[in-house]
């Protein structure tokens, strides 16, 4: 899982900073569809999660998935 944390750009090694259980912000962090889940939310009821890719406030990219019910962060992939 640690490799989900990071992305290697010419060498240099950045940590994205999004972490599992924060609310999803989808402006700030500058938020694009990705994809669809069909798994359970780990903090409510919902059995749909929706992919986004997103940059955080450093400039990293990653994905995430989110719950769009509770809107928390429940994966990175």
């Amino acid at each position: 899982m640690e490799n989900a944390d990071r992305l290697i750009d010419g060498g240099t090694t950045h940590v994205f900073s999004i972490h599992v259980g924060q609310t999803f912000r989808p402006y700030s962090w500058k938020a694009s569809a990705d994809m669809d889940f069909r798994s359970e939310c780990l903090y409510c009821d919902s059995e749909v999660l929706k992919g986004y890719i997103v940059e955080d406030e450093f400039g990293n990219v990653g994905r995430i998935a989110t719950c769009p019910d509770c809107e928390r962060v429940n994966a990175k992939y």
